[in-house]
């Protein structure tokens, strides 16, 4: 019996991510073991069948990133919030992107792709929480707290995000509101290790004269920073 022209656009639409899903975990195979020749060949294959395939834009965008193509990394992050709102995951896809920024350093670009991203998902919580984090670290800190402020908003019961508002009012230089926040993460969850350590930075700094203080660590409860492999991509 022949399947109706539904059943085949469904079934030849299976097929199709399943080849291109092929593609990316074969290119990330063979970058595990070095092969960063077929692994970009791969991925570029990928695109070229398939221009607007999200998953494939992502993983380009970050070889670009580590080949040192900043420029190029950063316009295939920008093209993913020009796709159809109806693709795939695609907030998820671009706070993917985003965090790959994050853990690059390179808070400038994924400060730009946030502010963007939030037009189109302003419902989304990781979103707001990755333009704080780049904020931040931007010196942007009235921003960095707006941002923490409407994450956790959207989501009041993620404890995470409690922590995170409170380190973006130390760094904002409210040290009275951000030990008062400080001390609701670590009361939601004892066990959080660095709602604890930053309480006590916090109480430590408020409790000494007024200077600038220095970022010494990673703050964030998400986007614990780790090194990415550079410039050892082919160019």
């Amino acid at each position: 019996m022949k399947r109706s022209g539904a059943s085949q656009t469904k079934a030849g639409r299976a097929e199709e991510r399943l080849f291109f899903g092929s593609c990316i975990a074969d290119s990330m195979v063979r970058s595990a073991f070095g092969d960063h020749q077929a692994s970009l060949s791969r991925l570029k294959l990928a695109l070229a069948l398939k221009p607007d395939y999200a998953p494939a834009i992502l993983s380009m965008g970050s070889v670009e990133y580590r080949r040192g193509r900043n420029a190029q990394g950063l316009k295939l992050f920008r093209s993913l919030l020009s796709l159809p709102l109806n693709t795939p995951d695609l907030w998820q896809i671009v706070d993917e992107a985003g965090t790959f920024l994050i853990q690059f350093g390179a808070y400038k670009d994924g400060l730009e792709l946030y502010r963007t991203a939030i037009e189109r998902f302003p419902a989304a919580a990781a979103l707001h929480q990755g333009l704080s984090c780049c904020a931040g670290h931007e010196g942007a800190h009235d921003e960095a707290v707006a941002a923490a402020e409407r994450a956790l908003r959207l989501e009041p019961d993620n404890r995470k995000l409690v922590n995170d508002l409170g380190w973006c009012l130390f760094e904002a230089g409210r040290l009275e509101e951000a030990v008062k926040m400080l001390e609701q993460a670590v009361s939601k969850d004892p066990s959080d290790e660095l709602a604890r350590e930053n309480l006590r930075f916090c109480k430590a700094t408020a409790a000494k004269p007024r200077k600038k203080t220095r970022r010494s660590r990673a703050w964030r409860s998400t986007y614990k920073l780790k090194p990415v492999e550079r410039n050892r991509w082919p160019s």
